[in-house]
């Protein structure tokens, strides 16, 4: 009986046992569980209690949630179907949508359909909703107050007392924002929304990125069903914001978390599970609701799906992000120490130890780089199919040179008509991959949208420039495509006709035209009697009248300068009556074969039209030569450089022009030019209206239907500005004169042009507001480098896949279809060096600010001494001491492969200031003397000895200026120092017979030869003669660019020279 009361005991005692550890954990679950998570279609609209959220029955509930966001920024989030996903398979039961404050002043209707489409959205989907005015940059919620009032008005007017939305009126007031101007705006705009939701909750945020609790707690607003708004990241946010909420709480305020993550406080970083677990245990123990931000897929941490996630498909967990995976576990219920920490890892082709410094963003742009590229190379494809379709038809509307000059019946030559237009055709394809492919990427990755308003202005201004220039570069590179070699046809002597020769002056000295008329005098033709050379004296000088009389050619002047250049030659037009005019600078000396080599052009092409229907023809108007020179340009001789450089004008002259042929767009450029007379008499003769009547007039004849032609061969040479000042001057006046003509003319209105032609003049008129691009490329590593204003985003990735491929294709682009006449370098000195006198200009020509003036360049002999002048050159001295303070801060932060981009933004700070540098150095000037005309050629020579022993020798020249010449002599004669000399100078038309007397013997090493050097004292009856032979050449300074060793030689050598000719 005993035993079977112990064991009846012991039963009961197992019992009790067991019911108490039953109870216990019933009481532990109860207590977890304590927070409903709620659905409005159950529990209804939700109240304040305390501080609680409450349903409409009393009992206390949690929302778990996630926000998105910028609406207009990821609208594509915005869907029934992402929505329904959360809400079913998640378990979300609230989805915040932030509205930017500023977005919506900015496009309230666009940012409204997205805001009511989410709400709509929502409600289907039986889920609550945050309407979320998100403040950010601006700071105070004062500063739009008036446009907050009427768009919660018609939120809450639209939806009233609706039981799933919840109002947060200001997301994270920041700055010097302080409570009480949180609650004053609170105190206006809290009965707007009472007005027609007078239970609904709303939500206040609160001061330093709504992380001041304690500010609300001393003075909470006198409304109800309030809450007030905390933010955390637990990657930022640790211990003191906690202790800050659980005072919060335990001193009664009603709190809300509308937004937190896992991630740093930007949104991106490294992502802290530990901390987060902490956080969430608190919230969940306190009954806190929060918000997780963000429903996204931007290529930072904080997003909950992977950057390579499109939202218009519905999403699987492989498609979630490392956030993405904890969060859908967080909101499912699950206990945030029991979540699995997964980890992806990011793969790439890259080593490991490279592939370490990637961020997430850099892992997205490398992976879509080959899909990206395959778009860019299909959209190429057809973009250069169609431009081939779209030049074969223009030329039916819109002849060129190149579609008429064929003789009818033949075919003309196709684009790839050789082995070198094919790897030209390669070389364009190829840099115009990779710079699309870096415009892509300035886009769609560069945008600092996080810094803010400052730095993506600065940005898409920057952006808007480089596209510019792409346009630019294009519209040449496809010109250059084009064009193809136009042999000099052959005609039959009595075939050439009549030329006049009109040699414009106003203020040259008259030893200057004499060598100009002397070039003109010696021109070959087979009748010279059809050769009719005119002075056109615009300033009635009786010493011009005495030299044309003495040359015996023809002499013009008018009793005015009504209409400057173009008005003086528009009165030799009336008194001259021959088929072809060729105008001549008063500088620039012909060749002697120049009509020879141009005016076959145009009878070739009047015999070619015969054979055409008269609706077919299209007679040549304008052929323009280059202007070359016979002395250094400003650029050659001040910066040490005439035996490395071409001259600047160059490119333009014997690349640019002859590619305009192509779209029948050459410019005509005033001299060294043969034009019909017929063009001149239809379009009224020479255009006065503007300080640039050369490119008026060449556009004129090109818009009447007649065809232009440009030589890439030089027929006659002249002088360039000898200063910098003089060089200024001179562009001022052509970048005014054609900004000016451009909008007299309205080029994309008038008719008669093809898009080619309005294209190619388009970009003429472009290329004189590069003053304005230099400023901005030479600002926007500053920004960065002195101010840490990030311009753009950029890591070592993107500048090695997108921008390194785009330069180095530019520079190889460049120097192939220039002929190696130019560089990225040389065309950022010429640039730059003009940008901070031409802005000013530019910029008032760009608002109708005109000048009428004519600036004529000073082309007298004088003596150049360098000038240092402070008023001159201190917009160079500033930004090289900001280049030089941006330098050595981007030293500091040296280290490590993210390094790389600090390298490359140095890189740009340096050879932004090698190009300063050099600007001043041209500012400075290098003396000079009046012999700048060297010709470095051989040329026969005898040379006899005006002694007794009348010793004679025979050798060739090695150098010939007008005042000496020098001789190289295989063997030495005994002619010493001092003895005076007779020299007879021959090339094949010519021979000089002149007197001199020998200054210089300098022996070769082997002692067998030597050079001789002579001063000549006497030009006898041969002055012209020896003018002649001296110029009628092309000139031998460089044609092309020469080897010169690269930036940092060029910069000691200007530097030592310097200092040398200085002591």
């Amino acid at each position: 009986m005993n035993k079977i009361k112990r064991f009846v005991s012991l039963i009961l005692l197992c019992l009790i046992i067991l019911s108490g550890i039953i109870d216990v954990q019933l009481s532990f679950a109860s207590e977890k569980e304590v927070f409903a998570h709620p659905r409005p279609s159950v529990n209804g609209k939700l109240h304040v209690s305390g501080t609680q959220l409450v349903d409409q029955s009393g009992a206390p509930v949690i929302l778990r949630g996630v926000s998105t966001h910028g609406l207009t920024w990821f609208k594509g989030f915005i869907n029934d179907s992402m929505f329904k996903q959360l809400s079913t398979e998640w378990d979300c039961d609230l989805i915040r949508l932030a509205m930017y404050s500023e977005v919506y002043c900015e496009m309230p209707d666009k940012s409204l359909s997205l805001l009511l489409n989410g709400i709509d959205y929502a409600i289907a989907n039986d889920m609550y909703v945050i309407v979320d005015w998100h403040i950010l940059n601006d700071g105070d919620p004062n500063i739009h107050i008036d446009k907050a009032a009427p768009f919660f008005e018609l939120v809450s007017s639209k939806y009233p007392d609706c039981p799933n939305i919840i109002y947060e009126i200001c997301n994270e007031p920041n700055g010097d924002t302080m409570w009480s101007d949180i609650y004053t705006y609170a105190d206006q705009i809290i009965p707007v929304i009472r007005k027609n939701s007078p239970d609904s909750v709303i939500l206040v945020g609160t001061p330093e990125y709504s992380r001041d609790l304690i500010s609300a707690v001393r003075k909470q607003l006198p409304y109800e069903n309030l809450m007030y708004v905390l933010h955390f990241y637990a990657g930022s946010h640790k211990r003191d914001l906690q202790d800050e909420i659980s005072e919060a709480h335990d001193r009664g305020l009603p709190i809300f978390v509308s937004e937190c993550g896992i991630s740093e406080s930007s949104g991106d970083g490294e992502l802290d599970f530990e901390s987060a677990a902490v956080w969430f245990d608190l919230l969940q123990d306190k009954g806190i609701s929060y918000v997780i931000w963000s429903l996204s897929n931007k290529a930072e941490s904080s997003a909950l799906f992977s950057p390579s996630y499109e939202p218009d498909v519905p999403f699987t967990d492989s498609d979630l992000s490392d956030t993405g995976s904890w969060i859908k576990s967080l909101i499912q219920g699950q206990s945030p120490d029991s979540i699995p920490v997964i980890r992806t890892e990011n793969k790439t082709f890259l080593p490991h130890w490279l592939s370490l410094s990637l961020t997430p963003r850099d892992i997205l742009v490398l992976n879509s780089w080959p899909v990206r590229a395959l778009h860019v190379f299909l959209f190429l494809t057809i973009f250069t199919a169609l431009y081939a379709l779209y030049r074969k038809n223009s030329y039916k509307k819109y002849p060129t040179y190149e579609s008429v000059s064929v003789a009818p019946g033949e075919k003309p030559e196709g684009l790839f008509g050789s082995i070198h237009s094919v790897i030209k055709f390669v070389i364009l394809f190829v840099s115009l991959f990779f710079i699309l492919m870096y415009i892509y990427w300035r886009a769609t990755y560069s945008l600092p949208l996080k810094y803010g308003i400052l730095p993506v202005a600065a940005n898409l201004i920057l952006l808007f420039i480089e596209i510019l220039g792409l346009i630019e570069s294009l519209v040449l590179y496809l010109h250059i495509m084009y064009s193809k070699p136009h042999p000099l046809p052959e005609i039959k002597d009595n075939e050439f006709p009549e030329v006049d020769i009109f040699i414009a002056t106003y203020n040259e000295p008259t030893d200057l035209l004499e060598r100009t008329i002397n070039g003109c005098k010696h021109l070959k033709y087979p009748d010279t009697s059809k050769v009719h050379i005119w002075v056109c004296d615009d300033n009635r000088r009786p010493e011009m009248r005495a030299l044309a009389e003495k040359m015996e050619v023809g002499y013009f002047d008018r009793p005015d300068n009504k209409g400057a250049k173009a008005g003086n030659l528009n009165h030799a037009l009336v008194l001259t009556h021959s088929p072809y005019i060729a105008t001549i600078d008063a500088d620039m000396i012909v060749k002697s074969d120049f009509l020879l080599k141009t005016i076959p052009y145009f009878v070739d092409l009047e015999k070619k039209n015969a054979l055409r229907p008269e609706n077919e023809r299209a007679p040549l108007g304008l052929l323009q030569t280059p202007q070359c020179f016979y002395e250094p340009d400003i650029f050659q001789f001040a910066l040490y450089s005439e035996n490395n450089a071409p001259n600047e004008q160059d490119f333009f002259y014997r690349t640019i022009e002859v590619a305009k042929t192509s779209s029948n767009s050459v410019i005509y450029g005033g001299s060294n030019t043969v034009l019909s007379r017929k063009a001149l008499e239809t379009i009224g003769g020479f255009y006065t209206k503007t300080i640039t009547e050369d490119f008026a007039t060449g556009l004129l004849i090109e818009s009447n239907g007649f065809v232009s032609l440009a030589l890439h061969e030089p027929l006659a040479s002249g002088k360039t500005p000898d200063t910098f000042k003089e060089h200024i001057k001179q562009r001022i006046r052509w970048g005014r004169g054609v900004i000016s003509t451009a909008r007299q003319l309205h080029i994309f209105r008038r008719k008669g042009l093809s898009f080619d032609q309005k294209m190619s003049y388009w970009g003429s008129v472009v290329y004189w507001y590069s003053p304005i691009k230099s400023l901005i490329y030479i600002l926007a590593p500053l920004l960065f480098a002195v101010l840490a204003l990030p311009v753009f985003i950029c890591s070592w990735a993107d500048l090695i896949i997108f921008w390194l491929p785009m330069f180095i294709m530019q520079e190889i682009c460049l120097r192939v279809f220039s002929r190696n006449a130019v560089s990225l370098k040389w065309s950022g000195i010429y640039e730059t060096s003009i940008m901070p006198y031409m802005l000013v200009p530019i910029v008032k020509e760009f608002f109708g600010i005109t000048t009428k003036k004519f600036a004529v360049t000073d082309k007298s002999k004088k003596i150049i001494r360098r000038k240092f002048d402070l008023k001159t050159v201190w917009p160079f001295l500033v930004l090289i001491a900001l280049s030089i303070i941006g330098i050595l801060r981007s030293l500091i932060y040296i280290g490590g492969m993210r390094s790389i981009g600090l390298l490359i933004l140095m890189f740009w700070l340096i050879r932004n200031m090698y190009f300063l540098i050099l600007s001043l150095f041209l500012a400075d000037g290098r003396n000079g003397d009046n012999d700048s005309v060297r010709v470095v050629d051989a040329e026969m020579i005898t040379m006899r000895s005006l002694r007794e022993d009348a010793t004679i020798c025979e050798g060739i020249t090695t150098e010939l200026t007008e005042h000496s010449i020098r001789l190289f002599l295989d063997e030495i004669p005994d002619i010493p120092i001092g003895t005076p000399v007779n020299i007879v100078v021959n090339n094949l038309d010519t021979q000089a017979d002149i007197n001199g007397v020998v200054t210089g013997i300098r022996n070769s090493k082997r002692g067998a030869s030597c050079v001789y050097s002579v001063e000549i004292l006497d030009y006898k009856d041969s002055r012209n003669e020896y003018l002649q032979i001296l110029y009628d050449r092309v000139p031998t300074l460089p044609q092309s660019l020469q080897k010169d060793h690269g930036i940092i030689f060029h910069l000691l050598k200007n530097i030592a020279q310097r200092i040398l000719n200085q002591a």
